[in-house]
């Protein structure tokens, strides 16, 4: 039996997860420790468990943790702009092959050394939102707070949104404007 716990927890994350589903790519964005991983491991969680396919790929230790047996996942031991490209066609072909979420947890701007491997990575995530939209997908970059990365792969997402995180309180902010404050869950 659900207690009224279990049942808010729900509310919560369902309606979390639908505003985040009406986009087709997102760009989560926080400092260290601000909940984004968190966030989308429960998000995640909840749709698989809805019967929803959920690729969650990873390369950030607070993600590993909390991940469901039920949403698919790929383990990745290190990144660099080569591992990246490669990630974000992984992500491509989940989209293609009917995942409806597509998480890449988390995108390390710091590493893109060049103007080109950044013009590349840039490029991938254009195409990838692109997909995502033709496909009726969402997918998910997951990043910490690096403001002139984040500025450029911006323009190349339908929504960017900052965590931030103050106790046990997680705030989400949308480019739009719009504000979501709830209980860490």
């Amino acid at each position: 039996m659900l207690d009224l716990l279990d049942v808010l927890l729900e509310v919560k994350l369902s309606s979390i997860a639908d505003a985040l589903l009406q986009k087709n790519s997102l760009m989560i964005y926080g400092r260290s420790g601000a909940g984004k991983s968190l966030l989308m491991n429960k998000i995640s969680t909840y749709l698989a468990e809805k019967g929803e396919k959920v690729l969650y790929i990873f390369n950030h230790p607070s993600a590993i943790s909390n991940i469901s047996v039920s949403t698919e996942r790929i383990v990745l031991l290190s990144m660099n702009s080569s591992v990246l490209a490669k990630t974000l066609i992984l992500a491509g072909n989940a989209i293609r092959k009917g995942f409806r979420l597509v998480v890449v947890d988390e995108i390390s701007w710091d590493f893109l050394y060049s103007l080109a491997e950044m013009r590349d990575i840039l490029l991938w995530v254009s195409l990838l939102s692109n997909l995502a939209k033709s496909f009726s997908k969402t997918l998910v970059l997951v990043s910490d707070e690096e403001q002139a990365s984040l500025k450029l792969a911006s323009r190349y997402v339908d929504s960017v949104i900052r965590v931030d995180r103050s106790g046990n309180m997680i705030s989400l902010e949308w480019n739009t404007g719009t504000k979501l404050l709830f209980k860490l869950f």
